[in-house]
């Protein structure tokens, strides 16, 4: 793997500024969660779980009784991606759907889906650990304050 190179100097005058650095830090964040998801789709290999059905399956671990249109209002999904995808995760025997609270259909993990999370989650964690290690456990951690202080920032301004 490549050297990082330090990105924490400060800007010189010839620094992009206004739309040519907003499409520059789309870029770059586009560029590096694609880079992000490759090392947790290969971190699932071998599995029937993908990365989204694994997020959606840990939702349901965490939530029994969550709906279609809770997840799909929290994603900033449609009901039918969310819900093509809880079929996915039935057909595999991970969840199973129950009659809520008026006419919600609820979702429950099975205890298959238990273990299957569970073992998925390790994996992405186990993922994210090689991560942390080739950028250095600081940079890292700075990395990560740095995008929950902008998530927090934008989520805000909103």
């Amino acid at each position: 793997m490549g050297r990082l190179r330090d990105v924490t100097a400060t800007p010189t005058d010839d620094t992009p500024t206004g739309p040519a650095l907003t499409a520059l830090l789309r870029g770059r964040l586009r560029e590096v969660s694609v880079l992000i998801e490759q090392h947790g789709e290969a971190a699932l290999a071998g599995t029937s779980l993908s990365l989204p059905l694994n997020h959606l399956l840990d939702t349901v671990v965490a939530e029994p009784g969550v709906t279609v249109t809770e997840i799909a209002n929290r994603l900033g999904k449609s009901q039918q991606a969310i819900s093509q995808a809880a079929n996915r995760l039935e057909k595999l025997g991970y969840i199973e759907r129950r009659v809520g609270t008026g006419r919600a259909v609820a979702l429950h993990a099975t205890s298959t889906g238990r273990n299957a999370s569970a073992e998925a989650v390790a994996r992405e964690l186990a993922a994210e650990d090689r991560v942390r290690e080739l950028l250095g456990p600081e940079r890292f951690d700075t990395l990560m304050a740095l995008l929950a202080a902008t998530r927090d920032t934008l989520r805000d301004e909103a």
